[in-house]
């Protein structure tokens, strides 16, 4: 049982003469408890950017480039991948103002409006991250897959030997693409779920208890 739950049956059995005392140590702790947790979110945030930016890093000048180079899409990828950077960073903003936000919430309808906010903007941040990854994937993707002479010719040049018609390899290439993709997306979902989902889970929890207190006054 953690503190806040001591907290709650304190509250539920107490006489009315220090209920008042007890909503304000509840305040404090969900407060306390919340800001905690924000800044977590925020601190996973950097950490996710850093963790796109090193894998950018460690594909760049691979294969995958010169693929890209080949087919000229070298800077419609690179625009992605900036325009993915850009927006995090805009979430990442709006986490570290939540955060400070909560951080400094004096009463409790101000903090319940804060955490709505924060759970928001997360789900948002979540869902772009999820639909924008597959989208941008799909696209490129497609392009590769629309002009098949200059893949066959960079599976030649790397010792990749095609054994299968136009017809045939775009087929293969397509049932790949698919379970890659869904592979992709259910791996970011199921990240997303158990760390984001985690934090807002916990921040919910708060979130009720604060409902809880203001509905008493």
């Amino acid at each position: 049982m953690d503190a806040l739950e001591r907290y709650k049956k304190a509250w539920d059995n107490q006489p009315d003469e220090t209920l008042k005392v007890s909503k304000l140590d509840i305040y404090r702790m969900a407060h306390s408890k919340s800001s905690s947790i924000v800044k977590w979110i925020f601190i996973i945030g950097i950490l996710e950017l850093l963790f796109w930016g090193g894998l950018n890093i460690f594909f760049a000048g691979s294969s995958y480039s010169d693929l890209y180079e080949s087919l000229h899409l070298q800077k419609l990828v690179n625009a992605t991948i900036y325009i993915h950077y850009f927006v995090i960073v805009l979430f990442l903003v709006g986490f570290y103002k939540n955060y400070k936000s909560i951080s400094i919430s004096e009463n409790t309808k101000g903090l319940i409006k804060k955490i709505l906010n924060t759970r928001r903007v997360v789900k948002y941040y979540v869902y772009f991250n999820l639909v924008y990854a597959i989208l941008t994937n799909i696209i490129v993707v497609l392009l590769i897959f629309s002009d098949l002479d200059t893949l066959i010719d960079y599976y030649n040049t790397h010792g990749i030997t095609v054994n299968q018609s136009k017809d045939q390899l775009l087929i293969s290439l397509i049932i790949s693409m698919v379970v890659v993709l869904t592979l992709l997306f259910f791996t970011m979902w199921l990240f997303y779920k158990l760390l984001y989902g985690s934090l807002l889970k916990k921040l919910n929890k708060n979130y009720e208890e604060l409902i809880k207190i203001n509905d008493e006054e």
